[in-house]
Protein backbone atom coordinates (compact mmCIF):
# COMPACT_ATOMS: atom_id res chain seq x y z
CA UNK A 1 0.00 0.00 0.00
CA UNK A 2 3.00 2.59 1.11
CA UNK A 3 4.73 1.43 -2.82
CA UNK A 4 1.16 2.25 -4.20
CA UNK A 5 0.55 5.67 -2.64
CA UNK A 6 4.59 6.72 -3.41
CA UNK A 7 4.00 5.39 -7.01
CA UNK A 8 1.07 7.67 -7.16
CA UNK A 9 2.48 10.60 -5.41
CA UNK A 10 5.45 10.44 -7.83
CA UNK A 11 2.70 10.50 -10.87
CA UNK A 12 1.37 13.15 -9.91
CA UNK A 13 4.31 15.60 -9.37
CA UNK A 14 5.49 14.65 -13.17
CA UNK A 15 2.06 15.89 -14.25
CA UNK A 16 2.55 19.08 -12.33
CA UNK A 17 6.01 19.59 -13.65
CA UNK A 18 4.94 18.70 -16.96
CA UNK A 19 2.34 21.54 -17.44
CA UNK A 20 4.46 24.10 -15.27
CA UNK A 21 6.64 23.33 -18.69
CA UNK A 22 3.93 23.62 -20.61
CA UNK A 23 3.13 27.08 -19.09
CA UNK A 24 6.87 28.25 -19.54
CA UNK A 25 6.83 27.21 -23.03
CA UNK A 26 3.84 29.11 -24.11
CA UNK A 27 5.59 32.35 -22.34
CA UNK A 28 8.46 31.31 -24.50
CA UNK A 29 7.54 29.18 -27.37
CA UNK A 30 10.76 28.96 -29.27
CA UNK A 31 12.96 29.07 -26.15
CA UNK A 32 14.43 32.13 -26.66
CA UNK A 33 14.73 34.77 -24.16
CA UNK A 34 12.10 37.44 -24.44
CA UNK A 35 13.89 41.17 -24.23
CA UNK A 36 10.70 43.65 -23.38
CA UNK A 37 11.67 47.25 -25.81
CA UNK A 38 10.45 50.25 -25.22
CA UNK A 39 10.56 53.18 -28.03
CA UNK A 40 11.63 56.70 -26.63
CA UNK A 41 11.14 59.65 -29.02
CA UNK A 42 10.41 63.34 -29.25
CA UNK A 43 12.75 66.49 -28.72
CA UNK A 44 15.78 67.66 -26.56
CA UNK A 45 14.49 66.93 -23.78
CA UNK A 46 13.89 63.57 -24.52
CA UNK A 47 17.61 63.80 -25.77
CA UNK A 48 18.62 65.29 -22.17
CA UNK A 49 19.67 68.54 -23.38
CA UNK A 50 21.41 70.47 -20.49
CA UNK A 51 21.15 67.41 -18.27
CA UNK A 52 24.91 67.60 -16.93
CA UNK A 53 25.83 65.09 -15.20
CA UNK A 54 28.82 66.13 -12.64
CA UNK A 55 32.12 65.05 -13.58
CA UNK A 56 33.51 63.92 -11.38
CA UNK A 57 31.96 62.01 -10.25
CA UNK A 58 30.31 60.95 -13.73
CA UNK A 59 27.49 59.05 -14.06
CA UNK A 60 26.98 56.87 -10.89
CA UNK A 61 25.75 53.32 -12.64
CA UNK A 62 23.57 51.08 -10.86
CA UNK A 63 22.56 47.07 -11.18
CA UNK A 64 19.57 48.50 -13.23
CA UNK A 65 21.13 50.75 -15.67
CA UNK A 66 23.97 47.85 -16.53
CA UNK A 67 20.88 45.14 -16.80
CA UNK A 68 19.36 47.64 -19.41
CA UNK A 69 20.20 47.51 -23.07
CA UNK A 70 20.01 51.07 -24.45
CA UNK A 71 20.55 53.05 -28.18
CA UNK A 72 20.40 56.11 -28.71
CA UNK A 73 20.72 58.62 -32.51
CA UNK A 74 19.30 61.73 -33.30
CA UNK A 75 17.12 62.10 -36.28
CA UNK A 76 16.82 61.69 -39.12
CA UNK A 77 20.86 60.57 -39.32
CA UNK A 78 20.40 57.86 -37.26
CA UNK A 79 23.43 55.23 -36.68
CA UNK A 80 24.69 57.75 -39.11
CA UNK A 81 25.34 60.59 -36.75
CA UNK A 82 28.97 60.87 -34.92
CA UNK A 83 26.43 61.05 -31.22
CA UNK A 84 24.62 57.79 -32.16
CA UNK A 85 25.71 55.33 -29.51
CA UNK A 86 24.58 51.15 -30.24
CA UNK A 87 23.04 48.86 -28.21
CA UNK A 88 24.84 48.78 -24.60
CA UNK A 89 24.22 49.79 -21.06
CA UNK A 90 22.79 52.69 -19.70
CA UNK A 91 25.68 55.22 -18.97
CA UNK A 92 24.55 58.88 -19.86
CA UNK A 93 25.35 60.17 -23.32
CA UNK A 94 26.89 63.05 -24.70
CA UNK A 95 25.12 66.15 -26.31
CA UNK A 96 27.15 69.42 -26.92
CA UNK A 97 30.72 68.08 -25.15
CA UNK A 98 28.86 67.69 -22.54
CA UNK A 99 27.81 64.10 -20.50
CA UNK A 100 23.85 64.10 -20.10
CA UNK A 101 21.32 61.21 -19.71
CA UNK A 102 17.70 61.57 -20.67
CA UNK A 103 14.39 60.11 -18.76
CA UNK A 104 15.27 56.87 -19.96
CA UNK A 105 17.52 56.22 -16.52
CA UNK A 106 14.68 56.87 -14.32
CA UNK A 107 12.57 54.89 -15.79
CA UNK A 108 14.60 52.01 -16.26
CA UNK A 109 15.40 51.92 -12.62
CA UNK A 110 11.50 52.36 -11.72
CA UNK A 111 10.56 49.52 -13.67
CA UNK A 112 13.68 47.45 -12.11
CA UNK A 113 12.33 48.34 -8.87
CA UNK A 114 8.91 46.61 -9.64
CA UNK A 115 10.42 43.73 -10.78
CA UNK A 116 11.31 44.06 -14.50
CA UNK A 117 13.72 42.26 -16.00
CA UNK A 118 15.55 42.15 -19.87
CA UNK A 119 14.61 45.22 -20.82
CA UNK A 120 15.54 46.95 -24.10
CA UNK A 121 15.57 50.86 -24.61
CA UNK A 122 15.54 52.57 -27.81
CA UNK A 123 16.11 56.42 -28.16
CA UNK A 124 15.34 58.99 -30.92
CA UNK A 125 15.28 62.66 -31.07
CA UNK A 126 15.01 65.78 -33.57
CA UNK A 127 13.47 68.62 -34.43
CA UNK A 128 11.62 70.24 -37.27
CA UNK A 129 12.12 74.15 -38.40
CA UNK A 130 9.07 76.57 -39.29
CA UNK A 131 9.14 76.09 -43.01
CA UNK A 132 8.04 72.53 -42.38
CA UNK A 133 4.63 71.96 -44.16
CA UNK A 134 3.55 68.91 -42.86
CA UNK A 135 4.27 66.95 -38.99
CA UNK A 136 7.16 65.19 -40.13
CA UNK A 137 7.01 62.46 -37.57
CA UNK A 138 3.23 61.36 -39.19
CA UNK A 139 3.47 57.71 -41.55
CA UNK A 140 5.10 58.76 -44.22
CA UNK A 141 7.06 62.07 -42.59
CA UNK A 142 10.22 62.37 -42.96
CA UNK A 143 11.11 61.84 -39.21
CA UNK A 144 8.78 59.02 -39.21
CA UNK A 145 10.55 57.18 -41.41
CA UNK A 146 13.86 58.06 -40.11
CA UNK A 147 13.04 56.94 -36.93
CA UNK A 148 11.07 53.69 -38.57
CA UNK A 149 14.02 52.41 -40.10
CA UNK A 150 16.28 53.26 -37.08
CA UNK A 151 14.04 51.03 -34.81
CA UNK A 152 13.95 48.44 -37.27
CA UNK A 153 17.54 47.89 -37.23
CA UNK A 154 18.07 47.72 -33.69
CA UNK A 155 15.05 45.04 -33.62
CA UNK A 156 17.19 43.09 -36.32
CA UNK A 157 20.56 43.61 -34.42
CA UNK A 158 18.52 42.15 -31.16
CA UNK A 159 16.97 39.28 -32.82
CA UNK A 160 20.32 38.39 -34.66
CA UNK A 161 21.92 37.56 -30.96
CA UNK A 162 19.19 35.23 -30.70
CA UNK A 163 16.44 36.48 -28.34
CA UNK A 164 12.74 37.18 -29.24
CA UNK A 165 11.56 41.15 -28.47
CA UNK A 166 8.26 42.20 -27.83
CA UNK A 167 7.90 46.00 -27.72
CA UNK A 168 6.06 46.95 -24.46
CA UNK A 169 5.96 50.34 -24.55
CA UNK A 170 6.60 54.39 -25.81
CA UNK A 171 7.78 57.56 -24.24
CA UNK A 172 7.16 60.71 -25.91
CA UNK A 173 8.18 63.98 -25.24
CA UNK A 174 8.10 66.56 -27.82
CA UNK A 175 5.46 70.00 -28.92
CA UNK A 176 7.32 72.64 -28.52
CA UNK A 177 8.42 72.72 -32.23
CA UNK A 178 4.47 72.41 -32.79
CA UNK A 179 4.24 75.64 -30.87
CA UNK A 180 6.97 77.09 -32.07
CA UNK A 181 5.59 76.52 -35.73
CA UNK A 182 2.43 77.60 -35.10
CA UNK A 183 0.44 76.22 -38.50
CA UNK A 184 0.54 72.61 -36.34
CA UNK A 185 -0.22 73.58 -33.11
CA UNK A 186 -4.30 73.08 -33.65
CA UNK A 187 -3.28 69.42 -35.50
CA UNK A 188 -1.38 68.52 -32.82
CA UNK A 189 -4.24 66.44 -31.08
CA UNK A 190 -5.13 64.55 -33.93
CA UNK A 191 -1.28 64.01 -35.56
CA UNK A 192 -0.38 62.53 -31.91
CA UNK A 193 -3.36 60.44 -32.05
CA UNK A 194 -2.84 58.78 -35.53
CA UNK A 195 0.52 58.13 -34.70
CA UNK A 196 -0.01 56.40 -30.90
CA UNK A 197 -2.43 54.47 -33.48
CA UNK A 198 0.30 53.56 -36.61
CA UNK A 199 2.67 52.88 -33.72
CA UNK A 200 0.62 50.59 -31.76
CA UNK A 201 -0.36 48.94 -35.12
CA UNK A 202 3.02 48.51 -36.33
CA UNK A 203 5.12 47.31 -33.51
CA UNK A 204 3.01 46.38 -30.64
CA UNK A 205 -0.78 46.24 -30.00
CA UNK A 206 -4.00 48.24 -29.30
CA UNK A 207 -3.67 47.75 -25.18
CA UNK A 208 0.53 49.00 -25.69
CA UNK A 209 0.94 51.60 -23.09
CA UNK A 210 1.92 55.38 -23.88
CA UNK A 211 2.92 57.73 -22.00
CA UNK A 212 3.32 61.46 -23.12
CA UNK A 213 5.77 64.24 -20.88
CA UNK A 214 3.56 67.62 -21.42
CA UNK A 215 5.82 70.23 -22.91
CA UNK A 216 6.31 72.98 -20.54
CA UNK A 217 5.58 76.95 -21.29
CA UNK A 218 8.40 77.43 -23.67
CA UNK A 219 9.27 81.22 -23.82
CA UNK A 220 10.61 80.88 -26.83
CA UNK A 221 6.85 79.17 -28.23
CA UNK A 222 5.24 81.68 -25.94
CA UNK A 223 6.95 85.05 -25.22
CA UNK A 224 4.55 87.09 -23.82
CA UNK A 225 1.83 85.66 -21.15
CA UNK A 226 -1.35 83.95 -21.70
CA UNK A 227 -4.07 84.27 -19.77
CA UNK A 228 -6.20 83.33 -22.20
CA UNK A 229 -4.82 80.53 -23.68
CA UNK A 230 -4.95 81.52 -27.49
CA UNK A 231 -1.22 80.97 -28.12
CA UNK A 232 0.17 78.00 -29.93
CA UNK A 233 1.95 76.73 -26.55
CA UNK A 234 -1.13 76.44 -24.75
CA UNK A 235 -2.87 75.01 -27.46
CA UNK A 236 -0.09 72.51 -27.81
CA UNK A 237 -0.28 71.65 -24.23
CA UNK A 238 -4.15 70.99 -24.06
CA UNK A 239 -4.21 68.77 -26.60
CA UNK A 240 -1.49 66.95 -25.00
CA UNK A 241 -3.35 66.22 -21.92
CA UNK A 242 -6.07 65.53 -23.91
CA UNK A 243 -4.16 62.98 -26.21
CA UNK A 244 -3.50 61.60 -22.38
CA UNK A 245 -7.11 61.59 -21.35
CA UNK A 246 -8.55 60.42 -24.19
CA UNK A 247 -6.84 57.52 -25.95
CA UNK A 248 -7.46 53.94 -24.37
CA UNK A 249 -3.74 52.94 -22.56
CA UNK A 250 -2.40 56.25 -23.16
CA UNK A 251 -1.64 58.62 -20.21
CA UNK A 252 0.22 62.53 -19.98
CA UNK A 253 2.84 63.61 -16.59
CA UNK A 254 3.43 66.76 -15.71
CA UNK A 255 6.82 68.72 -15.51
CA UNK A 256 5.57 71.66 -14.92
CA UNK A 257 6.55 71.50 -11.19
CA UNK A 258 10.44 70.92 -12.39
CA UNK A 259 13.16 73.86 -12.03
CA UNK A 260 14.05 74.26 -15.61
CA UNK A 261 17.59 75.22 -17.07
CA UNK A 262 18.87 77.20 -20.44
CA UNK A 263 15.06 78.42 -20.92
CA UNK A 264 12.92 74.90 -21.40
CA UNK A 265 14.97 72.23 -20.42
CA UNK A 266 16.06 70.33 -17.41
CA UNK A 267 18.71 69.01 -15.10
CA UNK A 268 19.93 65.65 -15.09
CA UNK A 269 18.61 65.24 -11.42
CA UNK A 270 14.76 66.33 -13.02
CA UNK A 271 15.41 64.07 -15.49
CA UNK A 272 15.19 61.46 -13.09
CA UNK A 273 12.43 62.56 -11.93
CA UNK A 274 10.39 62.61 -14.94
CA UNK A 275 12.17 59.15 -16.07
CA UNK A 276 10.59 58.14 -12.68
CA UNK A 277 7.39 59.64 -13.23
CA UNK A 278 7.26 58.22 -16.98
CA UNK A 279 8.00 54.74 -15.07
CA UNK A 280 5.07 55.30 -12.62
CA UNK A 281 2.81 56.08 -15.58
CA UNK A 282 3.59 52.98 -17.40
CA UNK A 283 3.46 50.30 -14.62
CA UNK A 284 -0.46 51.72 -14.03
CA UNK A 285 -1.23 51.44 -17.98
CA UNK A 286 0.37 48.37 -18.09
CA UNK A 287 -1.88 46.68 -15.11
CA UNK A 288 -4.73 48.23 -16.67
CA UNK A 289 -4.10 46.81 -20.03
CA UNK A 290 -3.18 43.01 -18.25
CA UNK A 291 -6.76 43.29 -16.46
Amino acid sequence: MIRCVCWRWRVLLLLIIGIIGEIDGCAAADGKPVLKVFLLAGQSNMAGADAEVPVPPGFQQTAADRATRFTIAPLPEGEKSPQYLPWGEIRGHISKNKLVHGPEVGFARTLSAAGWRDMALIKVHANFGRDTETWPWAAGGSLNEAWLKFVDARIAELTAQGVSVEVSGFLWHQGIDDAIHGKLAPRYEQNLGDLIAFLRKRYATEKTPFVLARSVNSRIAQPKPDPEGKSSMSIVRRAQVAVGESVPFAAWIDVDDLPNVNIHHFSADSQLTIGERYGAAFLTLDKLASN
